[in-house]
């Protein structure tokens, strides 16, 4: 189970209003009734950002669903997602991959529309396993489309979840209050900037390339089929790498990238939002992200001063994406490195053999101070094994 599959789950515990989302109502019905209401308050405005966000998943669900996209080894957010096959799926097309990001580029604007709408507090529960997303359309929940089924359990241990039953309590019952709205804003600053680095560099050349490659090498092979092990072992793998590397290996568009910094720096700016709000808590009811005082929801623990190394990470990013700092590059160490700010602004193609050697990376070379992976590090020790989580979970 990846970790991000459980994350992005959790997320819909934020679709909790004065009027709870009806029994079996499905996202996109939600979505429709709460845009439909004349004068929201403030949760049900928090709900049509959350339903909106996660309509926008679930719609990237669905598109794959339809196409048999059941991609498991590409570390994109949302193609990771598990998605059970269609009998009747339409022909998968070169073109799809930017069409999925582009739809949920705008899904996303939808989704910090209404949450940047959000006025005065907000305090709402739900339990999460009352949560579906309707993958194959059928307007009906079925084995494998609730929240806890599709891997929010992950984040607990079997002993947590007992533990938590024995005591009488619902395992997946959060409350999210105000400084959850800055959170999640975040996450869709976070999914329209990656996006946006997907369109810039738009696959569907090379996807297209490599698909019709191979027709071509099975039209030669005509009845016979080939039997290199070496085929057989890495031969999808070497696909993926060519689709990968020929993206890349082109000139980026400059508007995309451009617009991706602008969501990335968005993101940590909500982060900042979130986190004093968080300090500023005093109360502990069915935390989502807890302060020192309090207690998480989901039963997960935070390790003391863990808040404060993950705000020092971003403060890094943020740095990093002004120019403030650059990226330590090794024919430069220790006295310079990579301008990032001005990669987004003035992108490259991205030719592995002239980055690694420094012709491609010339003009974005800079003496100057370089981020140190202390805080990285630091972050890392206090959680040990679960850094990667609590890094997706805080975004």
């Amino acid at each position: 189970m990846r970790i991000f599959t459980s994350l992005t789950f959790i997320l819909s515990a934020s679709i909790a209003t004065a009027q709870p989302i009806l029994p079996d109502e499905s996202l996109s019905a939600a979505q429709m009734r709460l845009s439909a209401l004349p004068a929201p308050s403030a949760n049900e405005q928090f709900a049509l950002g959350a339903v909106g966000f996660l309509r926008g998943i679930e719609k990237t669900l669905q598109f794959r669903w339809q196409r048999n996209m059941a991609i498991k080894d590409f570390d994109l957010p949302v193609l990771r997602l598990p998605v059970p096959p269609n009998p009747n799926a339409r022909p998968f097309e070169a073109g799809m991959i930017t069409e999925l990001f582009e739809n949920l580029r705008d899904d996303m604007a939808v989704s910090q529309a209404a949450l940047d709408a959000v006025s005065g507090e907000v305090g709402v529960e739900i339990d999460l396993a009352a949560l579906w997303f309707d993958i194959n359309m059928n307007q009906q929940r079925d084995a494998g489309e609730g929240v806890v089924e599709f891997g929010l359990a992950a984040m607990m241990s079997r002993q947590q979840l007992l533990e938590m039953q024995a005591q009488g309590a619902s395992p997946m019952l959060v409350r999210f209050d105000s400084a959850d709205v800055a959170w999640l804003t975040a996450y869709t600053h976070l999914l329209s900037g990656l996006s946006e680095m997907v369109i810039a560099f738009d696959p569907t050349e090379a996807i297209a390339r490599v698909l019709d490659t191979n027709q071509q090498m099975m039209d030669l092979m005509g009845s016979d089929r080939p039997t290199s092990r070496f085929n057989a072992m890495a031969g999808n793998w070497v696909d993926r790498f060519a689709m990968v590397y020929g993206a890349l290996n082109q000139q980026p568009k400059a508007e995309n990238t451009r617009a991706a910094r602008r969501h990335f720096l968005a993101m940590i700016a909500q982060n900042k939002i979130f986190w004093a709000g968080v300090a500023g808590e005093t109360d502990n009811r069915r935390e989502w992200i807890p302060n020192a005082s309090q207690t998480a929801a989901l039963g997960f623990t935070m390790p003391e001063g863990v808040a404060e190394a993950w705000q020092a990470i971003l403060a890094d990013g943020e740095k990093l994406l002004n120019g403030e700092l650059l990226v330590s590059y090794w024919r430069l160490a220790p006295v310079g490195g990579v301008n990032i700010k001005a990669l987004f602004e003035d992108p490259p193609v991205v030719d592995i053999v002239d980055w690694v050697q420094g012709a491609g990376l010339l003009p974005y070379l800079e003496r100057g101070p370089t981020v140190s992976s202390q805080n990285l590090r630091r972050f890392e020790r206090m959680l040990l094994g679960d850094a990667v989580l609590f890094a997706l979970l805080f975004n």
